[in-house]
Formats: structure tokens, sequence, C-alpha cells
């Protein structure tokens, strides 16, 4: 029996009449691909017919007016299914059990010769669904920890009472219940002592301090949390939901049906199955009847791999809507590379995610690694003796300031913290203990280049080496980084605040990384089926393809941390360029210190702007929701925006004032943008120019502030040429718009190309 199966609803709801005849409700179906001589139309909830996954299906159909049930015969591969249509929330449905993995022949039939058939493609809850051929090898978590022996590496723990049941690490689910205190002064975090969120007994009496709740559907109830751990995909996922223990495990009757997925940041390159690193203890959230999500796979120090990430929401939204009712929308929620899998995830499969939430924001991965990459380069000019030299007798201060206007940064520091992040480049690293950059695997598995050439690689381009390919040459993921013709400092150097010596010697030295994550004197080129790729399948999110969705960007004061500023108006440059307009995207910043979570943030709480734009989204996607008039989305998405919903900031000397000119916003200390190193090289500010088209060194561009020798030296640095920013980067291109398939092999195929059945 699969794990979904066990947890089956025996029935999809309250109020309805199994005897009675059907109506006809046209569905707003996923992937209606019934046969054109069928009168019968067939279609599946929340997802496509090819994309079902777990052994069980939510089965809609239209052109069954007025026929009883008991005259609509349901086959399965050609046996009779038990399931039965009904009626229930405006559709006729029924939940198919038992599909077995691959193509399954659905076929409904009535009376007088009525009929309709479809094939669904099921797919294993352990995965894969889109992502391509999963990672190997994989060590999935135990109860406890297991130590490793001749054939078990050590495991980390699951959180969970029994184990894995097979080599996907499926388990069965796990129920566990806590309760919200009533104290006022409690940390939203789980594990603390003063945690907003206790163990609950069921069996046992309430605790005296339980609070209670008003849901957004006006109920007032025991502030009861109920969590089930599971897993999808090879991740650990926990969903949490308002529940009286007193009613049926699968009633779910203070849901609103509205979901809310928490995304988690950092890198991270695991091949291990792991607990989730955020938490569901979303007070403002739980609290109105949303249910949360969290998933290592969805959390970016567990799995970096970003199409992993969209199939694991994808399946996890199955099997809600298989056990407990469809979600009326999902709203995406999460800071740094929590907020770049929002754009992506929206971006490649566009309605996975219907509104985002975004803190400490980036647009992508890709184009946030430049920024690391150049700073790796950038630090590694700063060390050296030719560095020194040219700044002899200087003061630290001076030194420092130097360091910042290069990079286009606030200050020195926060370029030591950028290159920090080159671990995200090593394949490998040897130590006593695992480590997240050697996908916490043992040394005798990890690649090494001198001691172990057949491990296993653990770098950002080889954990997504389904999506980008392998170099035939050398079996290694290939990279999208590329630095040729890049000019460092330049406009430092022509407004005069780095001089000529500076400019040509930190271009002189610039130099890369190879592909074990090592310095080298020669600039990067990147492989062109890799941006190929990135730009035709949404990994570099595509402004017109999110311009239907709406987002709320919250940015504190984060110009010393690795989130600049300037970020959010990343994403917002590529929706202007896109679209001519900014009508999906809100920007609110707070002159508060520091980056992070705002939703954990105490300060950020107090000023209620996590719950403003929970309130705000879930306002818009209300409103959308309802909106039956004509027009496509990004017309309803446009007509419904709230009037909440506009730019503004406050100060870091006032946090009582929305200011709404942008000007004044950008001259406050904490919320000035400054810049990235690419637009001090000329770059956009958007970041999705990964490799830029070249030009001819041109003397005239530097303004006569160069010797002839001095030219000469950057003839040689750039003798394939400089980079001319007024074209279109290298196989930049609109991505495709569809939702992608990694399994036809890397570069991804859009699944409405590929052969439907009928």
């Amino acid at each position: 029996m699969s794990v979904v199966r066990y947890f089956l609803l025996a029935v999809l709801g309250s109020g309805i009449c199994s005897a009675c005849a059907i109506d006809s409700t046209e569905p707003s179906a996923a992937g209606d691909v019934s046969g054109p001589s069928a009168d019968i139309h067939l279609a599946t909830l929340p997802t496509r017919p090819d994309l079902v996954s777990g052994g069980d299906a939510r089965l809609v159909a239209t052109g069954l007016t007025n026929t009883p049930v008991t005259d609509v015969r349901i086959l399965v591969n050609g046996l009779e299914s038990e399931a039965r249509f009904v009626s229930a929330g405006g559709r006729v449905e029924t939940i198919l059990t038992g599909l077995i993995d691959g193509a399954n022949m659905v076929r409904v039939e009535a009376a007088a010769g009525h009929y309709g058939e479809l094939t669904i493609v099921n797919h294993p809850m352990g995965g894969p669904l889109v992502s391509g051929p999963q990672l190997q090898p994989w060590i999935c978590a135990t109860p406890e920890r297991l130590d490793a022996a001749e054939s078990q590496p050590v495991t980390y723990t699951s959180g969970l009472k029994n184990g894995p049941l097979d080599a996907q690490c499926n388990v069965e689910p796990e129920l566990r219940y806590f309760y919200h205190t009533t104290d006022q002064d409690c940390a939203i975090p789980l594990g603390q002592e003063d945690s907003c969120f206790r163990p609950f007994d069921p069996n046992g009496p309430h605790p005296s301090d339980m609070a209670t709740t008003t849901t957004d559907e006006g109920r007032t109830l025991d502030y009861i949390v109920r969590v089930e751990r599971g897993a999808i995909n090879r991740g650990l996922y926990d969903i949490a939901v308002l529940h009286d223990p007193a009613s049926p495990e699968d009633e779910l009757n203070a849901w609103n049906r509205k979901l809310l997925w928490q995304f988690g940041g950092s890198t991270g390159y695991l091949r291990r199955q792991a607990e989730p690193a955020s938490t569901w203890a979303l007070d403002y959230a739980l609290g109105k009847g949303f249910m949360v999500a969290v998933s290592s796979h969805t959390d970016a120090s567990r799995n970096a791999n970003r199409v992993v990430a969209a199939e694991t929401v994808i399946m996890l939204k199955e099997y809600v809507s298989d056990r407990y009712g469809l979600v009326r929308y999902t709203m995406g929620h999460g800071c740094s590379a929590g907020s770049m899998q929002q754009n992506i995830i929206a971006s490649m499969y566009p309605g996975t995610l219907n509104g985002l939430v975004l803190a400490c924001s980036f647009p992508d991965s890709d184009g946030h690694a430049q920024e690391i990459f150049d700073a790796f380069l950038l630090n590694q000019y700063f060390e050296s003796d030719t560095f020194a030299q040219l700044n002899e007798g200087l003061t630290d201060t001076e030194i420092n300031r130097k360091r910042a206007e290069i990079a286009g940064h606030k200050d020195a520091n926060s370029v030591k913290n950028f290159g920090q992040f080159r671990f995200a480049y090593v394949p490998g690293v040897w130590g006593d203990e695992p480590m997240s950059n050697n996908c916490r695997l043992p040394n005798d598995l990890v690649y090494d280049p001198e001691r172990n050439t057949d491990g296993v690689r653990c770098s950002n381009a080889d954990h997504s080496i389904n999506i980008w390919g392998a170099y035939p040459e050398t079996g290694f993921g290939r990279s999208t980084k590329d630095n040729e013709g890049i000019q460092y400092g330049l406009a430092t150097f022509l407004d005069g605040r780095i001089n000529a010596e500076d400019f040509v010697s930190v271009n002189e030295a610039a130099g890369g990384i190879d592909l074990d994550g090592n310095y080298v004197d020669e600039r990067n080129i990147a492989s062109t089926e890799a941006l190929a790729a990135v730009y035709r399948t949404g990994l570099i999110t595509d402004g017109h393809v999110l311009a239907a969705t709406p987002v709320i960007d919250l940015r504190g004061d984060e110009n010393s941390s690795v989130h600049y500023n300037w970020s959010s108006f990343a994403l917002r440059d590529r929706l202007m360029n896109a679209n001519g307009n900014l009508d999906n995207h809100i920007i609110w910043r707070v002159g508060l210190p520091g980056g992070g979570a705002p939703w954990l943030d105490q300060e950020w709480l107090e000023m209620g702007m996590p719950q403003l734009a929970l309130d705000t989204m879930d306002a818009w996607l209300t409103d959308i929701e309802a909106d039956r008039a004509a027009g496509n989305d990004v017309e309803k998405m446009r007509r419904n925006r709230p009037e909440a919903a506009f730019d503004f900031c406050y100060l870091g000397t006032d946090y009582s004032t929305k200011v709404v000119d942008q000007d004044v916003c950008d001259a406050d200390p904490g919320l000035m943008l400054y810049s990235s190193i690419r637009q001090v090289a000329g770059g956009p500010r958007s970041t999705d120019v990964l490799k830029c088209a070249l030009r001819p060194i041109d003397r005239a561009d530097y303004q006569g502030k160069l010797t002839d020798a001095q030219f000469d030296r950057l003839k040689v640095v750039f003798a394939t040429g400089v980079c001319d920013w007024s074209k279109p980067g290298v196989e930049q291109q609109p991505s495709l718009g569809g939702w992608m398939t990694f399994a036809t092999g890397p570069g991804g195929t859009r699944l409405r190309d590929m052969a439907q059945s009928d």
C-alpha cells in the first residue's frame, strides 16, 4: 500500500449525495487532454495528468449532465475501479487509487455510448517528477543516528519514530501536536525554552496556558497545531495546520484551504535526507487558518537544485489535494535563497506559486552567483603583493575605501562576505567531519583532485548536472561562470576614484576559478550549452513570465551583508524591461539594520510588517480567485491589486511614517542602494547578463586617462574584446514560458511540446 493510499480520505467531504444525478461543471483544469471523439472530458487537479505522483489522482469530469452515478463506470487499465464520481466544490470528481508507475489508461463510460479517456502518467512518491535522474548516492535518514558500518554511512535523524520503507526514503507519515501559549513575550522559533509553541498531548488535559485564535473565517478555536511529517521526493516535509484532536485526523475543518510555503535560505549540496531547516511555526499564518508547509528540498541549505525544489512543491500540493482537499492558492514566503526559489519556481513552473512574499531577496541563483564569483577574484587581488605595493603609504581606512569603490559596495567587509561563498564552486572538501560542500558524505565517497578523482563531485554545477549537463571531456558539470571582457572598476576609474594603475592592475590580476574551485590566472568562459539552458528554462527568472504573479518584497538595511539593497531592484528592472510596468511588484523598505527573515525578527513583527505583507497578499489573491470577469491573468492581477499594495519605506529615524517618495527613501543611509561589481564594470543592475557580448577594446573609452603602456597592457588582458553592454548577453533569450522537464536530458523540454495521450 502506498504512503498516500494509506492515508487517503474515505470520503471527499460532508454533504455529498453519492446517489444523486451529477451536475456538469466546467473545471479550471490543468491538462484536459480528452480525445476529440469523446464527449466526456477528463482532467486531473491540481496538476497535469502526466505529472501525477504517489499512485493517486483527483479526476474531474465534465459532460455527465443528469447522469446518475450508478450508470457511470470508471476503468483503470481495463479494470473497473471502485471509485465513483461525486459533486464536490462545484466540480464532478473522484479520487483514483492504485495507479501503477508509468502510463495508466483511464476510461469513463456512461449510458448511450458516451465516454471519455485520459492517460494519467503516475510517478513514484520518491520521485523524480521533472528533474531527471536523481543523484546517487543518497542516504536515507533514520529515527536515530546510525554510525558508519561496512555498507552504511552515518545517517541523519529524521525526527520520526519509524525508519524508511525503501531505497527512495519513503516513510509512513507521522503526526505531532503543538499548542500556542498565552505568553506574550514568547519566541517564534521552535526548540527554545520560551518558544511560543510547546508539545501537546492530544490524549491529555488542555494546558492552562493554551491560547485561542480567531481564523480569517471568523472561528475562534483553541490554538492547537497538527504537524504531519513524511517524505516526498526523498525529502522530509512538515505540513502544519490548526486542528482539534477530538475530530478525525483527516477532517481539517479549521483549514481555510490556503497554503503558505516557507522556503529556506543559504546554500548546500546534501546527498542525504535531512529534517527541514525551516520552521513551520509562523504564528500569524497558522492562527488565521493557513496550512504551512516546509520541506528539506525547499531549504536551500539542504538542496540547491531549483528544479528538485519546484517538483517537490508540485508533488506535495498534489498529496495535500488527494488527502485533504484542493488548495485555493499557494503563497510563497522566504528570505535570501528562499526568495530565489520563489522567483525561479514562479518563472519555470508558473501557477505553482500564486503570490510571492520575499525578503533579503535576489532574482535568482545564477545572477547572484556573479557577485560571489567576482568578489572572490577581487579579494584575491586585494590580498596580493601587487595591491599592497600600489597602496604603500595609505591608511587602512583609505585602502578599504578603495576596495569598496572598486566593488561598488558600502564597505570592504561586504566584499569579503560575498567572496566567502566561493565554496559553492568547490567540488569536494576532505575533512574530519562531512561538510555542506562535500554533500555531507564521508571522505572516501567524495571527489578530490589528488586522492579520489572518481569520487562524487559536490559543487553547484555538479549537484544540478541534470539541468546543465556535463563537459564531455571531463564529466564535470557545465558552468555559467564567465568574466571574459569584464572591466573591473571601470566606472570608479572613469570617475577618478581610483587611478589608471589601479584599474589596469586589477584587470591584469583578475583571473578566474577552475572546475575544482581553485584560483587560476585565466579568466572564465561559460559553457554556451549551460547559458542556453539557464535562459530557455526560466532559471534566470523571466520577468515576462512573472508578470501575472503578485510580489511583495520586504527589504531592510542590508548593505553590509551579502543581501545588498539593490538586489530588490534587480528583479524590478527585469519586470520593467520585459513588461514596461511594475504592476505586480511592491517593495517595502525599512531602515532596520541587518538582513534575515523579517517574520522571525521581533522588531519587524512589532512593526507589523510581516503581518501586513501576509494580509495584503492574501487580499490580492482572494480577489483574483473570485474574479470571473473576462481578462487574462495579468489583467486580473492588475485590477485586483489592493489599495495597500504600493511602494513605501520607513526611514531609519522614523518607523511611524510611510514615505512614498522613492528619492527620499534612496537617500536614507540605511536604504541607499549602492551597486554590484558588474554594475561598476558597466553591466546592468538586472544581473541577467551572465556572459556579455564583446567588442574590440577602444582607447577612446578611457577619456585619455591611460598611458600608451597601460593601454597596451589592457589590450593583452582583453585580447578577445571588452563587454558591449548595449547588446544582449551571449545566448540571452526569453524563456520558453512553460513547464519544463529534464527527464528528456539536460537543457530540458517544455512539457506542452511533448506528445500527449488522448
